[in-house]
């Protein structure tokens, strides 16, 4: 086990649950149950119950600290012009 996990998540609610996008699905939940103490950003935080429990990929019992990050720059994301 290490100390601590640090994940990034697409939304979470304030309980800790999170939902990732994409390939975040892969590796991050089992991060988030391997660390002592797990750091989340996410990059929105909804209050309890607006998230859909089937949905629902890291339960909040693994969280230890849920924070919402801010301006995220989507760099994979550019428009290419000749």
């Amino acid at each position: 086990n290490s100390n601590f996990a640090f994940i990034k998540a697409w939304k979470g609610d304030v309980m800790g649950n999170l939902i990732y996008k994409g390939t975040a699905r892969n590796f991050n939940p089992m991060m988030a149950a391997a660390g002592k103490i797990t750091i989340v950003e996410v990059e929105e935080l909804v209050p309890n119950g607006q998230l859909d429990p089937n949905q629902i990929h890291t339960p909040g019992i693994y969280v230890n600290r849920i924070f919402e990050g801010e301006n995220y720059e989507k760099r994979i994301e550019k428009i290419t012009t000749q």
